[in-house]
C-alpha cells in the first residue's frame, strides 16, 4: 500500500512517501480502507517527535492520528464493526492513518450512523474535541457567552457552528481579516482581528460590560491572569494548549485575589476521555448527529492527495490554514 513515513522525527521535509507493507489486523483490530484522512497538530507533535503518546517508533512510522473509511477486515475478537462498515477512526496511539489503509483497535474505531458518509467527518477529532471543550469542559446551554481567539482552525471552526446550533452567543477572533470573514460565514455574533483590536474592550462591549460565560485559551502564557478581567461571575477559562508556555507564578496571587467573582481555570486534554470509552461514544453520536442534520459542516482548508502529505503538513506548519487540512488516498 501507499503511505506518508518518516524515518527521523523534524520537519515537513522528514516526510516520505512509498510503499508500506499493508497492515495485518490482531485479534481485537479494524483493518480499515481510508477514504479521507485528517491532518491537524496530534501529526505535527507525532512528526516533530513530542507526542508522549505514541506507540511506534523510528524508523518506517506511519504518521497520522485521524482518518474515515471502509471497514475491509476485522479481528476475531471485534463485536461491534463487522466487515463493509463505514467508520471513522481517532487512533490515541498517534500514527497510522497516513496511509491507503490502518489498522486499529475496536476503542479507537467508530461505526457511522447512517446518512453519514467518511468524507462528511474528515476531521472526527475536531468534532468530539469541539464538543468536549463545550458541553463536558464548559458546560454551556442556550443563552451563555463565550470567547475564542484564534478560531479559525478545525477546532474552533467546528465549536463556531456547534454553540450557534445550541443558542450559545459566540464572540471570536483570529489573526486577519481573511479568516475573520470566515468565522462570520459560520455565524459567530462577534468577529475581531485580535491583532489590531482589544480583547477586552471588545469582549465586555459584546457581553454589555458582564464578560464571557467561558474564555477558550491556547496560550496561557503570562498574559493569562489578564483574561479574568473580561470573565463574568463564576466564569471559567477553559485552557486547551499552552502555546506560549506555563502562567508565571505571580499570577497566581492576582488569581486568589479575585475570588469574590467565584472565576476558575480548567486545564483540558482530550486524553480524559481514554478511559471513558461509553462517555466518548455517547458524544461522538451527538456530533455525527449535528452532521447529519447539516447543523455542523466541517470547512475544509484544502484537500490533497496523500502523495503530497509534505506539502500538507508543510500547511499546517504554516499557521495560515483556516479550518481542516485533509488529504485522500
Amino acid at each position: 500500500m501507499k503511505a506518508a513515513y518518516i524515518n527521523s522525527f523534524g520537519g515537513p521535509e522528514q516526510i516520505q512517501y512509498g510503499d508500506m507493507p499493508k497492515p495485518v489486523p490482531a485479534a481485537d483490530e479494524i483493518l480499515v480502507r481510508n477514504r479521507i484522512i485528517g491532518v491537524g497538530k496530534p501529526d505535527f507533535l507525532v512528526r516533530s517527535g513530542n507526542d508522549p503518546y505514541l506507540a511506534k517508533s523510528l524508523p518506517g512510522l506511519i504518521i497520522g492520528n485521524e482518518s474515515a473509511g471502509i471497514a475491509e477486515e476485522v479481528g476475531p475478537e471485534v463485536k461491534g464493526i463487522k466487515p463493509g462498515d463505514k467508520v471513522a477512526v481517532l487512533n490515541a496511539t498517534g500514527c497510522g492513518s497516513h496511509a491507503e489503509y490502518s489498522c486499529s483497535k475496536e476503542q479507537y474505531v467508530i461505526k457511522l450512523p447512517d446518512g453519514v458518509e467518511p468524507e462528511m467527518v474528515p476531521g472526527v477529532l475536531n468534532l468530539q474535541v469541539a464538543y468536549a471543550l463545550l458541553f463536558d469542559a464548559g458546560r454551556l446551554g442556550e443563552g451563555d457567552s463565550m470567547y475564542i481567539s484564534g478560531a479559525a482552525g478545525g477546532i474552533g471552526t467546528t465549536m463556531v457552528q456547534m454553540a450557534k446550533t445550541s443558542g450559545i452567543r459566540v464572540i471570536a477572533s483570529a489573526s486577519n481579516e481573511e479568516k475573520c470573514a470566515v468565522l462570520e460565514q459560520l455565524g459567530a455574533d462577534t468577529v475581531f482581528n485580535y491583532k489590531e483590536k482589544d480583547e477586552k474592550e471588545i469582549v465586555l462591549s459584546a457581553t454589555n460590560g458582564v464578560g464571557a460565560d467561558v474564555i477558550y485559551d491556547q496560550t496561557a502564557g503570562k498574559e493569562l491572569a489578564g483574561k479574568f478581567d473580561y470573565l463574568a461571575d463564576f466564569g471559567q477559562i477553559i485552557l486547551y494548549n499552552w502555546l506560549n508556555g506555563s502562567p508565571e507564578l505571580p499570577q497566581l496571587e492576582t488569581i486568589v485575589k479575585r475570588a469574590w467573582h467565584a472565576q476558575a481555570i480548567r486545564s483540558f486534554s482530550f486524553h480524559v476521555y481514554d478511559n471513558k470509552l461509553e462517555r466518548r461514544l455517547s458524544n461522538a453520536a451527538k456530533c455525527f448527529d449535528m452532521i447529519r442534520r447539516g447543523n455542523v459542516r466541517p470547512y475544509v482548508c484544502k484537500d490533497f492527495p496523500l502523495e503530497e502529505a509534505r506539502a500538507a503538513h508543510e500547511l499546517l506548519d504554516s499557521g495560515s490554514a483556516i479550518g481542516k487540512i485533509i488529504m485522500h488516498p
